[in-house]
């Protein structure tokens, strides 16, 4: 080992010896080709005199050495300092009269429009229906806000009596609702509701809470699909649920033609003489009435 350590010292060393030279390069150095003893004679030599009498022989003097160190570089001048500007105030710019308008940003007067004829304030109209045991007439009245309503539907219903008499019995239902539109858009809207139903047969009357569900969708400007569903829990049951198209007509769409399936379903609860009766009636209708 001693001899491979000596080995490495002897590389190391003569590493730094050859790399003395090119250190000297490196910092802007000279390096000159004579020999080595030329650099190492002294720096004093002879030199001819500035001044020399005429009766004197040459004299020696010392002179400034050839090689002298570079001069130190020059200091950088200062920076000019120039003054921070003042702040400018920029005050808010005036809008362009030209763009002014009065309608809120991201809604065009088109897009109002069509939402407007979306949304109908009044409704009225005339319906009949044929029933699996008869049929039926009816009317339907609303008037709807922004959000709330009101509806009335009253049906009266014209069906063969079920003891084979021939005969004819006689039955109407009504319903009273308020209602608010859940969701709304220019679509359409979904609405629930809620209040009265009245039920009146031969033999008894009823009335008793009411709840519901109502929708249309527009598929066109002038063509949507309606929806609707309502139901009695006590003190009897109905359900009265239907659904359909709806086509407006005119030059205002302020007529409206309706066509769709209605089922009613109306059950006594043994209220009457202890014997459940129940009529399930579906049957097609068709509406026809003003819609503003």
């Amino acid at each position: 080992m001693s001899s491979a350590f000596r080995a490495v010292s002897c590389a190391l060393l003569t590493g730094a010896l050859l790399a003395a030279p090119a250190a000297e390069a490196r910092f802007g150095k000279r390096s000159d080709s004579s020999d080595d003893s030329d650099r190492s004679e002294s720096r004093v030599h002879d030199a001819t005199p500035v001044q020399q009498d005429s009766g004197s022989s040459g004299t020696v003097h010392d002179a400034t050495p050839v090689s002298q160190p570079p001069p130190p570089p020059p200091e950088p001048s200062p920076e000019p300092y120039y003054p921070p500007a003042p702040p400018v105030y920029v005050g808010p710019a005036e809008p362009d009269p030209t763009y002014v308008t009065s309608e809120p940003p991201g809604v065009s007067w088109d897009e109002e429009r069509f939402a407007a004829r979306h949304h109908r304030n009044f409704t009225l109209g005339l319906e009949g229906s044929i029933l699996q045991e008869g049929s039926a007439v009816g009317l339907h009245l609303g008037v709807e806000g922004e959000r709330l309503g009101a509806f009335l539907r009253t049906s009266g219903l014209t069906l063969r009596a079920d003891d084979g008499s021939g005969e004819k019995d006689s039955i109407s239902v009504t319903e009273l609702h308020a209602s608010v539109a859940v969701l709304k858009g220019w679509a359409g809207r979904l609405r629930l509701e809620g209040g009265l139903s009245i039920a009146k047969a031969p033999d008894v009357t009823f009335v008793g809470p009411s709840v519901g569900i109502s929708s249309e969708l527009f598929l066109l400007d002038f063509l949507s699909l309606e929806a609707r569903a309502q139901f009695t829990p006590w003190p009897y049951r109905q359900l009265d649920a239907a659904g359909g198209m709806v086509w407006y007509l005119g030059g205002w769409r302020l007529f409206a033609l309706r066509g769709g399936v209605r089922a009613l379903v109306l059950n006594d609860a043994g209220k009457v003489d202890g014997v459940v009766h129940q009529d399930v009636l579906p049957g097609p209708y068709l509406a026809f009435g003003l819609a503003i």
